[in-house]
């Protein structure tokens, strides 16, 4: 029996959302993947602008958009008016991630959206099944941004299918229909996917963001919390984010004690980093991307990503290799 997730994907032509990234998941990206079929879903901050946030929800429910928004729990633990901003305007889906926020789970079930959690082990896995969510988000190490490092995609996709029967959405690595493809083989209803959004023409992220993902290659990323903690961020530690090397990250990671001491005893390097990620310094500032950047040659709209990866029911059945 096809439960609320199942039977959301099944009315759309595609089974791809664009990941929540916050600072690149914007109205027009959600907007832009509805409309080509997808799933769109609008990227939340620990303190988002609460009227924006509004407006953005309010466009997408009157255009009749399919879409959503992802939280981070930790920050709904401190303040829901978020996700009461979001509520309002009747998402078709919200997710959760990053640490459990009953209050939340909650609120969000006294609505007709679809709830998603997002996990990235086994024990927020075996948490989200015990809640009996509308759907898991199993992400895997190689994704762009924040998340655990502790297991890859493709295993903790098939993990999470022996472990459950409530619908998976697989997170990491998946750039193309051939991975689309795959991640349904294995045991996903659909996919979570960041890093060719993130560059997509709707997409908040500056153009040398951009152009630096499109020129990134195989083992250009890191997974840390260099940039974390230079930004004196407030994500808990055992979430780090994976990002494309840079200068920074070449000179800190592996020194985090050191860079924490600094940070604590003087503002340079906090001020400098907020600097770089005004003005587009990505020698200094991050770019949350994952490994699938390497897959990534060119900007692209959303309509022409969605319709890329529409082609993997040839792939599913064996009439394209």
């Amino acid at each position: 029996m096809m439960n609320a997730l199942s039977t959301l994907l099944a009315a759309r032509e595609v089974p791809v959302f664009n990941a929540s990234m916050a600072g690149a998941a914007g109205v027009e990206l959600a907007s832009a993947v509805s409309a080509a079929g997808g799933i769109g879903m609008l990227g939340v901050t620990g303190t988002p602008d609460l009227s924006m946030l509004s407006r953005s929800g309010e466009r997408l429910h009157n255009d009749g958009a399919v879409w959503g928004a992802g939280f981070l729990s930790f920050a709904l633990e401190r303040d829901m008016a978020p996700l009461h901003a979001v509520l309002a305007h009747q998402p078709d889906v919200v997710s959760l991630g990053f640490g459990g926020c009953d209050d939340a789970i909650t609120a969000i079930r006294e609505t007709p959206a679809v709830l998603l959690a997002q996990v990235g082990n086994a024990d927020e896995l075996e948490q989200a099944a015990d809640a009996r969510v509308d759907g898991i988000i199993v992400r895997g190490s190689e994704a762009g941004g924040h998340g655990r490092n502790d297991i890859g995609a493709l295993p903790f996709l098939q993990l999470a299918a022996q472990h459950t029967d409530i619908p998976l959405v697989a997170a990491g690595g998946v750039t193309t229909p051939r991975g689309l493809a795959a991640v349904i083989a294995a045991g996903a209803v659909g996919a979570w996917v960041g890093t060719r959004f993130a560059v997509a023409t709707e997409s908040q992220f500056p153009d040398a963001a951009r152009q630096r993902v499109i020129d990134a290659q195989c083992g250009d990323t890191v997974y840390t919390r260099v940039f974390d903690i230079a930004q004196r961020s407030s994500w808990p530690p055992h979430y780090g984010g994976r990002a494309l090397s840079n200068e920074f990250s070449d000179t800190w990671h592996g020194r985090e004690d050191d860079l924490e001491r600094q940070v604590a005893t003087t503002d340079v390097i906090t001020a400098d980093m907020n600097d770089a990620r005004a003005s587009s310094r990505f020698d200094v500032g991050p770019i949350y991307a994952g490994e699938g950047s390497a897959m990534i040659t060119r900007v692209e709209t959303a309509a022409e990503i969605v319709d890329d990866f529409a082609s993997y029911r040839d792939y599913l059945h064996g009439s394209r290799f």
